[in-house]
């Protein structure tokens, strides 16, 4: 026994049916709906540092022992060279074609007052409120699959911070990156080198030390 609910289901599939026919007869494209993906966007950071320390001391002195005076030293060197790497990263998740925002912040209450005023009554008033902003570091994430199987990423990070030359206001610095990038390969943003060296001499030695570092970035997409 065929119920009525399965034969409404036969004529939709068999009107869908009819439509995709006449519109590949016509020579119209047949749009077939998909979902929407998601890509997974890492940030990277990297550092790696090196340091070598050579010291050279030096110490004496003089015994005397019945009328014999009897010199006594010794010479100590030290060699030690350390090397630290360091990584951490983030990663978000971004719908394709939308934004994600990483935000680490404190919610920083103000005091706000506005003055009305009443053009019948011709009265006015004051009304204070207290109002949030968010002081700290935000990270914006966009992503969009590309044709050709990259990955279009931009990145907006946006840091505000408490001004100091002026009480009480906020001050905010926004850059913005946009790259495209192969899916799921590492692509290097840029990153920083510092050197020092440093020389201390004494009466008897001397101290030879020099560090180096350097940080890079990148970042990677991977369609999911």
């Amino acid at each position: 026994m065929i119920t009525r609910s399965q034969v409404l289901q036969q004529r939709a599939c068999r009107m869908a049916l009819a439509v995709t026919l006449s519109l590949t007869m016509a020579g119209l494209p047949v749009v077939h709906s998909q979902t929407a993906r998601n890509i997974k966007v890492v940030v990277e950071t990297q550092q790696s540092g090196a340091n070598s320390q050579e010291t050279l001391r030096g110490s004496g002195g003089v015994i005397i022992r019945r009328g014999r005076a009897q010199p006594s030293g010794r010479i100590i060197a030290n060699d030690r060279q350390t090397t630290v790497q360091r990584s951490s990263g983030i990663f978000t998740l971004v719908r394709d074609g939308g934004e994600s925002i990483l935000l680490v912040a404190t919610r920083v209450p103000e005091d706000e007052r506005i003055y009305y005023y009443n053009y019948a009554a011709g009265t006015g008033y004051l009304e204070r409120r207290i109002l949030f902003t968010d002081v700290g570091t935000a990270l914006r994430v966009a992503a969009k699959i590309l044709p050709d199987g990259q990955i279009r990423v931009k990145l907006v990070p946006r840091i505000s911070y408490f001004s100091a030359e002026r009480a009480g206001a906020i001050d905010v610095s926004e850059a913005a990156t946009e790259l495209v990038v192969p899916n799921d390969e590492p692509v290097e943003l840029g990153g920083a080198s510092s050197n020092l060296h440093e020389v201390t001499r004494h009466i008897l030695g001397y101290r030879d030390r020099a560090s180096s570092s350097e940080s890079s970035f990148r970042v990677k997409a991977t369609v999911q």
